[in-house]
């Protein structure tokens, strides 16, 4: 709305001017428009003039808010381009004004941050026009009125509302590459940061279980969990054996079985089963047996539909992320190079990070030496010709990366390190130095919020320092020394029991020897160990010893025992599933009591179990409860404090029981063994988990971690 001002006599002064001006308007043959209040209608615009802007070589403003605002002036020019009425646009002394003078203006006219001879702004003025209004001395118009988009209710047009001119964005040529000792400080920052990063977002109180399924108020998440696991962060210690627990409480609580009860690797979300296979693979765990569940073939089945971004790009990283599957093609990686190629994308976004996840596969597969004929040469040609010159091309002013829509956007800077570390480009070539920065002279700060993702740029930062250090791509777990996948792939490797004679024993004996050659040379803890089906070891070491006719396979002398359990918890009632061999059943983390448990054998119908348990307020129970049956109470909301169990039956001096408790304030305990009492007494401690493992009599149970307490059980009495 125009900011009119009304008037009184018109003096005789001004009478003679209009008499002037209608006469110069009919010599020049302009028809004069008639507004409503019956005065004649003068169009106006608007005409930016913006100063070119040039990155000084000295003292560059690193606050890209501010030194990216163009700077600029405005002149109000009559539309139609005559004297006439820009005369009566200057004598009524027209300009431009805020709208809400007390407001900030929003949507300041912004250069991105990237080297351009012409700048076109002419997108971004609309959005900032639309904040301002013309004023004017309508006294000084007589019988004219201004007119502009705002009078007339529309959206300001380039060329008919405003004019502006294209400025240049121009760099001041240092790609001067930095020495190694400042590449070296730059790389240790990096490494600070990622560090500082993930204890920021990951603290030492955050537990294994709230880690991998979140909390009331918190998503923590798989890609975290990856992250840190990537770049050696743990929490506190026994923090990943925590996810893992958690991870298989996920899969199993999910209680898809098929018709003979076993877990159905099928109607998971995709997207979310290969995160989960990343976290669990840089872990140190196997993703093929997740409390029976194997991730690997809920991403090859087709059977795991996903709505998610990029769930087939994910896919990739997590199915390669140890080799899990050594003989595939990698049709899709040719795919994408392809496409790359054509130029062609499969969405509209903006945002350059949309643009570099949908490729980044290819990275892992770049090879600079690959010659024509290679399998990789086309990853090869497209790195070369698309990915690298585009990387180099958005990157601005002081090293960091133009998202699409503004300067310096965290998503877009982290997946670009994404993709560059893990293509182990070199980010200190003079191509990706701008004004003298690099992409780490500027650190993202380590409180940004990310939303769905806290720790992708922690991720990010990390992909660039494995490249710099000649280490395992970020996506390549291969380097988890400690993996229970390597004891895996030798179980898998044995013959099938059914096909051991005498005279292929000798074989099968290779592979157990192997087996052991592989867990002796591991660390693994006894979280790790527990989750390794040692059946088919176990029934193949078994069948060799017990086989003497080189055409009579005969029964293993000592049949596979497997040891079920359950247990009620405290708010969660009855797990859904048994755990078996070792895995933990309870929670931990949660403070919640044990309020029962049930317990069974499989394998021997000769072999039994029984146990009792030590219950709040009531004491230890005076009859023992087998095979399947429950110990402690319903619906009392009674604690358990400790526990007792001994095999039974035929076979129970072929075996040994074994068992471990988390008790309250004290942790995991160690193993107690054939009837010695688990737990603790006198403290009033509940049971919040326990692992049971029965073994061939004289063989040890899985080590237990760092730490662990000495005793199996504690009194205070």
């Amino acid at each position: 709305m125009a900011y009119l001002e009304k008037f009184g006599k018109k003096t005789s002064m001004m009478a003679v001017f209009l008499m002037v001006m209608i006469l110069v308007i009919t010599v020049t043959g302009i028809m004069p428009v008639k507004a409503a209040n019956n005065k004649t209608e003068i169009p106006v615009k608007v005409v930016y003039t913006i100063e070119n802007k040039v990155v000084p070589a000295q003292g560059i403003n690193e606050n890209d808010n501010e030194f990216l605002k163009a700077s600029y002036t405005t002149k109000l020019v009559a539309a139609d381009g005559t004297s006439a009425s820009q005369a009566i646009i200057d004598q009524c002394g027209a300009k431009l004004v805020p709208m809400y003078p007390a407001s900030e203006i929003q949507n300041p006219l912004k250069f991105s941050g990237l080297e351009s001879q012409a700048y076109d702004f002419s997108g971004a003025i609309p959005a900032l026009l639309n904040q301002y209004v013309i004023e004017y001395d309508q006294s000084l118009a007589g019988n004219f009125e201004l007119t502009y988009w705002y009078e007339k209710e529309r959206t300001p047009v380039a060329g008919t509302d405003f004019e502006v001119n294209k400025p240049s964005f121009t760099y001041n040529g240092n790609t001067t590459v930095p020495g190694s000792a400042e590449q070296e400080a730059l790389i240790s920052a990096a490494e600070k940061l990622i560090q500082d990063s993930l204890a920021y977002r990951l603290p030492s109180t955050v537990s294994g279980h709230d880690a991998v399924l979140g909390t009331t108020g918190k998503a923590y998440g798989s890609w975290l969990i990856f992250t840190a696991a990537r770049a050696d962060y743990t929490p506190h210690n026994g923090f990943y054996a925590e996810c893992y627990d958690a991870f298989v409480q996920k899969y199993q609580q999910s209680n898809k079985k098929d018709a003979q009860g076993k877990p159905l690797n099928e109607g998971f979300d995709a997207n979310e089963v290969a995160k989960d296979v990343l976290a669990i693979t840089a872990m140190g765990y196997d993703a093929r047996n997740i409390g029976g569940y194997n991730l690997i073939e809920m991403l090859t089945n087709d059977k795991n539909p996903s709505e998610g971004y990029f769930v087939k790009q994910v896919s990739e990283f997590a199915i390669d992320s140890y080799n899990y599957l050594p003989d595939r093609d990698h049709a899709y990686i040719h795919e994408l190079a392809a496409k790359a190629l054509a130029g062609a994308v499969s969405h509209d976004d903006p945002l350059i990070d949309m643009y570099i996840m949908e490729f980044q596969p290819i990275a892992a597969f770049y090879d600079p030496n690959a010659k024509e004929g290679d399998a990789f040469y086309d990853v090869k040609q497209a790195m070369e010709t698309v990915f690298i010159p585009y990387f180099s091309r958005i990157q601005g002013y002081t090293g960091l990366f133009y998202s699409g829509i503004d300067y310096n956007n965290a998503w877009s800077n982290a997946q670009s390190f994404i993709m560059l570390g893990t293509g182990d480009i070199d980010i200190f070539q003079s191509a990706f130095i701008k004004n003298g920065y690099s992409m780490l002279d500027i650190l993202t700060d380590k409180n940004k919020s990310f939303s769905a993702d806290e720790g992708q740029i922690a991720r990010g930062y990390e992909a660039l320092v494995r490249a710099y250090s000649n280490e395992n791509k970020l996506f390549d777990c291969t380097d988890v020394s400690n993996s229970t996948i390597k004891v895996n792939n030798a179980i898998f490797a044995l013959p099938e029991v059914s096909t051991i004679t005498s005279a292929n024993k000798a074989a099968a004996q290779k592979g157990l020897d192997a087996v052991d050659t592989v867990l002796k040379s591991l660390n693994l803890t006894a979280s790790q160990k527990s989750s390794i089906d040692m059946s088919k070891y176990n029934a193949v070491k078994a069948k060799v010893a017990g086989t003497t006719d080189p055409t009579d396979p005969v029964d293993p002398t000592l049949p596979t025992v497997s040891c079920l359990y359950r247990t009620h918890i405290q708010n969660d009632g009855w797990e859904t599933a048994f755990k078996s061999n070792g895995e933990m059943s309870g929670t931990t983390g949660r403070s919640l009591r044990l309020e029962g448990i049930e317990i069974k054998l499989e394998g021997d119908s000769d072999l039994g179990i029984q146990y009792k348990t030590h219950i709040e307020n009531i004491g230890w129970e005076n009859a023992w409860k087998a095979n399947g049956g429950m110990s402690g109470t319903k619906g009392q909301s009674l604690r358990l404090e400790a526990i007792d169990i001994q095999l039974t039956g035929a076979d129970a001096d072929k075996f040994d029981v074994y068992y471990r408790v988390h008790a309250q304030n004290f942790g995991w305990l160690n193993w107690a063994k054939n009837g010695e009492s688990s737990g603790t007494a006198g403290f009033g401690y509940r049971l919040e988990g326990i692992k049971i493992v029965v073994v061939p009599k004289g063989e040890t149970p899985p080590a237990v971690e760092a730490g662990t307490n000495t005793l199996a059980f504690v009194s205070n009495n």
